[in-house]
């Protein structure tokens, strides 16, 4: 059954708007920074606290409204507190009960948080960790605000950066495409045409060309050199393009026709630069 999310008459429901900001998000999770007081967390020496803000979590938000704090314990532990998103689990109308702290631990090393892909599959867990620390018998030690951000404001204005500068970088590159009277360039390449005239004979014809702008003797290959006339190319073995030389001033060419006048006749150079 198809069913309509963002239409009229139809319920914009929660599993779809999670897909919506965790894409958004790139799959980040974070506190908000700029929410209340930002789930800043603190202990004593058997009790973590944490305090009112907001955080999103896979593409959904959870909000401490005042506080909570989490008996540790004295057993020799190493310990993560999490934020445990459990969507196996069911809600009401007046109890959360996907969403809960959680303190896990383990006697070897600091256990590893279990993650499913709940955006994909709209099912299982995932542990977002907001401290770690070890306890024992003389309380907490060796803690470690775990927190990460997000940063909305900056969120935005990273975007915007980088539209503008993928907006630079192509506004840069189309400027290196121009027209500029027989020359079509574009940054290290450019073919220049030249129209010849006859000092040696009706059928040797000999021309210069300037060098585009950012060309120089130093830096340019030829790469082609062909005769042209209303845009067909003709490489017929009795014309034939004599030699192509690189001079200080410009490029001069030597071209020769063993059958007709030269005279007005185009050709095309294509070059690059080194």
């Amino acid at each position: 059954m198809l069913k309509g999310q963002g239409f009229k008459e139809q319920i914009f429901e929660n599993q779809i708007f999670a897909l919506f900001v965790n894409t958004f998000l790139n799959g980040t999770n974070g506190v908000s920074s700029n929410y209340k007081e930002e789930m800043a967390i603190s202990h004593t020496n058997n009790t973590v606290t944490v305090y009112s803000g907001a955080v999103c979590i896979q593409g959904r938000f959870l909000e401490e409204e005042s506080y909570n704090t989490e008996v540790t314990g004295t057993d020799e532990a190493y310990c993560k507190l999490v934020i445990e998103i459990d969507l196996d689990k069911v809600n009401t109308a007046s109890n959360f009960n996907q969403g809960t702290y959680k303190i896990i631990k383990s006697t070897s090393g600091y256990p590893n948080l279990t993650q499913d892909n709940i955006v994909k599959n709209n099912a299982g867990v995932y542990q977002y960790e907001l401290a770690r620390f070890r306890t024992s018998v003389n309380g907490i030690t060796n803690f470690q605000d775990r927190r990460t951000f997000l940063d909305f404001a900056s969120i935005y204005s990273k975007i915007t950066n980088d539209y503008e500068t993928v907006l630079s970088q192509l506004q840069n590159e189309l400027e290196g495409v121009k027209t500029q009277e027989g020359v079509a360039l574009r940054s290290d390449f450019a073919t220049v045409e030249a129209t010849l005239s006859t000092p040696l004979s009706p059928h040797s014809g000999v021309a210069n060309i300037s060098y585009p702008t950012g060309f120089n003797k130093n830096n340019t290959v030829v790469v082609s050199a062909v005769p042209k006339s209303n845009n067909n190319y003709n490489f017929n073995a009795i014309n034939k393009i004599q030699y192509v030389q690189l001079n200080d001033d410009n490029i001069y060419i030597n071209y020769l026709d063993s059958e007709s006048d030269v005279t007005g006749k185009v050709i095309e150079i294509s070059i690059m630069k080194k």
